[in-house]
């Protein structure tokens, strides 16, 4: 049984080297250099594969061809993107580990690695053609909404199910008239990005923080000023309007470099950069506030000590990660080793170690943020604003197409208004009289989108009716993607494509359960290995196939409860519910009053305004006003993967000697719902309830769930991943090496 794979086990080998590898290459981008190998688009040598093949292939492969894009001249990859990379790299950006958090670049990592390992592994293993002819679909049924999404997909890869689409498209706007399989699609999509919505903003440690900085940048953004140029009829003077008002520097030092009086490198910053600048400057400013209060605590470290800390933030990349490698191994928090490494005594009450890593946490996120906006706000040349007008002229008659189809005014009008409503929706307000706190479901997500999907389907409809030139070039571009999915040997029977273990068709499931086109290379690498080695995978691969299988019967579960659950909007008369149930209007005012109406660059005055507009606080001082979070996620397999990768991160000990922590632990869930102020924004009482395979409860028919039953633990792959980690990436490197 150890000498080969059973297609089972091929499917697992595969889905736990995606998974690691995925996630592996987006780390690589911390280092310098990485791109200096990359492939196309940006430096390649003949016959060199790429250090990070996945993440090429799918860059390579889907958004070269994307029409616009496919049209920006080489030095916008070569030159403006690759410098801003290389910059951002050079900065050493801190890790989670120092701070005792997991932090927002960690987060939103792992969610986006989360969902690229689906089309990395259908890049690379293919997506088998099934054959389905049951054409009938319950929009009530967890069951029938993933049959239909994974019918739609197979469907767009060997059918002709887009060009059906854009047809009917262009007919109606009215989702009751399409047919009962994109029905069920709109349906399993909706809800998903409901889920996803819900996860990321509500039961993520970082949500409320990140829903902060949408608002944030939200406030600083002139709407109204956006609408009234994008009403310009002369598409030229559109676009040039568009671009003064976005990209347009007005500052003295801009001024006197235009007429050749100074040659002042820092010429100001444009309405991006004045957003992005503003928006973490409002951060820096409650972190040095938050510093001060740690300077004035009598139990805070001394000088001596905080100038050590000091000179860890501003240590490079190398200094860094040895001192983090030594705090895992020795068992003390990274405080102690830099204290040590600079020979300063490191003997320190508790609660004087604990002001010593907040101080260090507040200093690293300091540092973070200045970076940032150096690097996009304050660099010579100014690559971000380069990068920007490359891609407008790129994007030109794609834009004269979109002017003359749609009514990009009204589009504005409806993000706008999306966005409002987003933000009261996944607020998460303090506890009210009755002590209890409204936390929104995945339900009140389902309702926002189903609030505000008229306005896709009507740009849509639009887009397909009055722009057929365009859109034909966009549904040659996804075709064109599509079939890049289909395998060699790709049907298969939909029995065949069923999870065993449940007895239901599971979209986020590999189907068949092979490895694809990648079947017999896997084979080929595990059978290379030693017999012991072999051995003990097998005893790993048959439990993951089991985990996977439970993983995905528990997406359905989950997905079958929220179909049949009220959202809580509906049994409350708080501002949720409100906002859920008021009726869109076709005019809407500017979220604003100081947005300027006419479509000029903002004046100095106004962006003054702007800056001094208060900025949004996630957090909440007092014990009793922190909203207690408790919330069942919503379907999907990916949340389990993305909590998987973010469990795993390593943190450094909260205390002086300790063992290093790891995101999963209580503690550092906790701590990592602080505001940057130091406040919570949110304390979870439950959490994730129901998200691994651990908590499987199988579905009933006619949805629902019985009791649990036995499942499968997540099996420990790290000896996977030692023994094929490399000879996986070889693997992938030299199949998509085609320069």
């Amino acid at each position: 049984m150890a000498d080969t794979l059973t297609p089972a086990q091929s499917s697992a080998l595969l889905d736990i080297l995606t998974h690691y590898e995925t996630y592996a290459e987006i780390r690589e981008f911390r280092r310098s250099g990485v791109l200096d190998h990359y492939g196309p688009p940006f430096t390649k040598e003949a016959k060199t594969p790429s250090p990070t093949p996945a993440l090429q292939a799918l860059v390579s492969r889907f958004l070269l061809d994307i029409p616009g894009l496919r049209d920006v001249p080489e030095d916008f990859w070569t030159v403006q993107i690759h410098n801003i990379i290389e910059a951002m790299q050079e900065a050493n950006l801190s890790e989670s580990y120092d701070k005792g958090t997991v932090g927002s670049r960690r987060t939103l990592s792992t969610a986006v690695s989360s969902l690229i390992e689906y089309p990395v592994r259908g890049t690379f293993g293919g997506f088998a053609e099934i054959d389905d002819p049951n054409d009938n679909y319950d929009l009530q049924s967890a069951d029938d909404l993933s049959r239909g999404f994974r019918n739609f997909v197979d469907q767009c890869i060997y059918g002709t199910v887009l060009d059906d689409l854009v047809k009917k498209a262009a007919e109606t706007d009215k989702l009751e008239e399409h047919g009962k399989l994109i029905k069920a699609v709109h349906e399993f999509v909706l809800v998903n990005l409901a889920s996803f919505m819900h996860y990321t903003l509500i039961l993520s440690p970082k949500g409320q923080y990140l829903l902060k900085l949408v608002d944030n940048a939200n406030k600083l953004i002139p709407y109204m000023a956006l609408r009234q140029t994008l009403k310009i009829g002369n598409i030229a003077t559109m676009i040039s309007a568009l671009m003064k008002l976005i990209l347009a520097k007005m500052s003295v030092a801009s001024i006197t470099n235009w007429i050749g009086l100074t040659a002042t490198e820092d010429d100001g910053m444009n309405l991006l950069q004045q957003v992005i600048s503003t928006v973490l400057q409002w951060d820096v400013r409650d972190l040095e506030s938050r510093v001060a209060k740690i300077e004035k605590d009598k139990q805070c470290p001394s000088k001596e000590i905080r100038a050590a800390l000091d000179d860890y933030v501003q240590a490079n990349a190398e200094k860094q990660e040895e001192l983090r490698k030594h705090s895992q191994t020795s068992s003390n928090s990274i405080v102690l080793m830099v204290l040590a490494d600079a020979g300063k005594p490191s003997d320190m009450k508790e609660e004087t170690h604990k002001l010593a890593l907040d101080y260090l946490a507040c200093k690293l996120s300091i540092r973070d943020r200045m970076e940032i906006v150096r690097v996009g706000c304050h660099s010579h040349p100014d690559h971000l604003t380069a990068m920007v007008r490359s891609l407008v002229n790129a994007y030109e008659p794609i834009i004269r197409h979109f002017h003359n189809a749609v009514d990009l005014s009204d589009t504005v009008a409806d993000c706008q208004a999306f966005i409002t409503d987003m933000l009261k929706v996944a607020r998460i307000q303090p506890p009210g009289k009755d002590g209890k706190t409204v936390v929104p479901s995945v339900g009140d997500f389902i309702q926002l989108l189903r609030k505000h999907q008229y306005s896709s389907h009507k740009f849509i409809h639009q887009l397909c009716k009055n722009g057929k030139e365009v859109t034909k070039w966009y549904l040659d571009w996804a075709k064109s993607v599509a079939s890049k999915f289909q395998r060699e040997s790709s049907f298969v029977d939909a029995s065949e494509s069923q999870n065993p273990s449940e007895g239901n068709t599971s979209t986020d499931a590999e189907s068949p359960r092979d490895a694809g086109d990648l079947t017999k290379p896997l084979k080929e690498l595990f059978g290379a290995l030693p017999a012991d080695t072999r051995k003990e995978i097998i005893s790993i691969l048959d439990p993951m196939v089991l985990y996977v299988d439970e993983m995905h019967a528990s997406s359905t579960t989950r997905l079958a409860d929220v179909l049949h659950s009220a959202p809580t909007a509906a049994n409350t008369n708080s501002s949720l519910s409100k906002v859920l149930t008021s009726k869109l209007t076709l005019s809407r005012p500017s979220s604003r009053a100081s947005s300027p109406a006419r479509a000029a660059a903002p004046s100095s005055k106004d962006a003054q305004a702007q800056t001094q507009n208060a900025p949004s606080s996630a957090s909440h001082n007092n014990p009793s006003e922190v909203p207690k979070v408790s919330s069942d996620p919503g379907p999907g397999a990916y949340l389990a993967r993305w909590q998987d990768l973010l469990d795993s991160t390593p943190i450094t000990a909260l205390t002086a000697h300790g063992k290093p922590h790891h995101a999963s632990d209580k503690v550092v869930v906790e701590k990592s719902a602080e505001d940057v102020d130091g406040g919570k924004t949110v304390e979870f009482t439950t959490r994730q309830k129901t998200l691994d395979s651990q908590k499987v409860k199988p579905s009933v028919p006619g949805g629902g769930t019985q009791g649990k039953k036995n499942v499968t633990k997540k099996p420990d792959v790290k000896v996977v991943i030692d023994a094929l980690g490399q000879d996986f990436r070889k693997l992938l490197a030299e199949k998509s090496l085609y320069w």
